[in-house]
């Protein structure tokens, strides 16, 4: 159910025209985050049209299945556009030409639409909803919000997928024009800010919201582990480019003897099919590899693991990432490993919720397996720690307040920061 009040935060109402490449129902973070952010905008009184594709992330043809749309109705208003281009072609120029469509027809359907909006909020990545935000401030004569989830093009540069110099120093030029066209900028990950300070932005321009917990995902009870079944390490989520799941694989390969450990891979992204069939042909007995599905069936998955695994390939741009399965990984009270190091691995550890190997060592992993299948009482005391954590720092509802406070204008400076422990230096 989606809670409806009146105005409970500032004294003005705003209408808002949200831009996002991904929203419900699609599976991921990117959309997670899209949603929650417009529902509780709406909850706090605003009003709230989003502007997106029809669903197709990671493919069209999954959402031709009911149990996507299993949520009510939105309370706000949603303008979804059909999309020409193949979604998500494992070639990067038909991505591009995707972005490039997507563009267009966003600034297309906002020259239609009538001036009434007091702010526009773009989402990025990609660039392109940016480029799309900017022409939304000229034509609807409104401010411009930039909330920032990834680094483009310097999350291409890392993954290695795409080095074509002429057109990543345009999109470079490009990501500088954005970020001074925005009246405010909202990151998702405190470690985006001195990458956007560099590029000429006033450090007071930008404010962290993470990604959060709305009160359905805070509410969800983790299962107890019966003692004479086998412990099992779960992945879930993307498994594309910046994924770094061979450790995963090869932790599996070394403990594949053990009887007391399974493994399992809830998965979608551009190199799913490729692990797929990796697993497939080895025949590991103790690893199995599952399709994604809908948010409360991967909840589920969670939910009955006893460990989460969270992976980034070893690239500077990835240290200032929080992925947003560690924050689901948290709400459920299950102890973390990850192979990650920077914003991610700080974060872990602050929050006493699991181990890391900033070296990416499968020997390692296997070590802080074998730690967390001795001691179920080390289980629950790092699964309580992140989860007591994600209380504390995680909500939507207190979260949302960040955003609001830039919409009234009337904040101070200092005040528009969730309050972590200073983790990122």
């Amino acid at each position: 159910m989606y809670r409806q009040t009146g105005r409970i935060g500032g004294d003005s109402i705003k209408k808002i025209l949200l831009l996002a490449q991904n929203y419900y129902p699609e599976i991921g973070s990117a959309a997670n985050r899209i949603t929650n952010m417009a529902n509780e905008l709406q909850a706090l009184g605003h009003e709230v049209t989003v502007l997106t594709m029809e669903p197709s992330y990671p493919n069209r043809n999954m959402y031709k299945d009911s149990r996507f749309w299993e949520q009510d109705k939105p309370p706000h208003r949603v303008i979804r556009l059909k999309m020409r281009t193949r979604k998500y072609s494992h070639n990067l120029y038909n991505r591009l030409l995707l972005y490039t469509e997507m563009m267009y027809k966003f600034i297309r359907t906002v020259r239609r639409l009538n001036p009434e909006y007091d702010y526009i909020l773009a989402s990025t990545p990609a660039i392109f909803v940016g480029m799309a935000g900017m022409a939304a401030k000229k034509r609807l004569k409104c401010p411009l919000i930039l909330d920032v989830r990834d680094l483009w093009p310097d999350s291409l540069l890392g993954t290695g997928a795409f080095n074509h110099r002429p057109i990543i120093f345009l999109a470079g030029w490009i990501e500088k024009r954005i970020y001074r066209a925005a009246k405010h900028i909202v990151v998702n990950s405190e470690g985006f800010k001195p990458h956007i300070v560099s590029k000429g932005i006033e450090a007071d321009k930008i404010s962290f919201m993470p990604n959060s917990l709305n009160n359905k995902d805070i509410e969800a009870k983790p299962s107890l582990h019966k003692d004479n079944e086998a412990l099992t390490v779960v992945y879930t989520g993307n498994v594309g480019l910046a994924q770094d799941l061979d450790i995963f694989l090869k932790a599996a390969e070394l403990m594949s003897k053990r009887r007391d450990v399974n493994f399992k891979i809830m998965g979608y992204g551009y190199r799913y099919k490729e692990l797929k069939d990796r697993v497939n042909q080895a025949g590991m007995d103790n690893l199995e590899i599952i399709d994604a599905s809908n948010k409360k069936e991967a909840v589920e998955a969670v939910n009955q693991a006893d460990i989460a695994f969270v992976s980034l390939i070893p690239q500077r741009v990835f240290d200032k990432v929080l992925p947003g399965k560690i924050v689901d990984y948290m709400s459920m009270g299950k102890p973390i490993i990850g192979a990650v190091s920077g914003y991610s691995a700080d974060l872990i550890l602050q929050a006493k919720c699991g181990f890391v190997s900033e070296a990416r060592d499968p020997i390692a992993i296997v070590e802080f397996i074998e730690k967390l299948l001795a001691s179920k009482e080390l289980r629950m005391n790092l699964g309580r720690s992140g989860y007591e954590y994600a209380l504390q720092h995680f909500q939507w509802q207190r979260n949302i307040s960040i955003l609001d406070q830039i919409l009234e204008n009337d904040y101070e400076q200092e005040n528009l920061h969730v309050r972590l422990e200073p983790l990122y230096k």
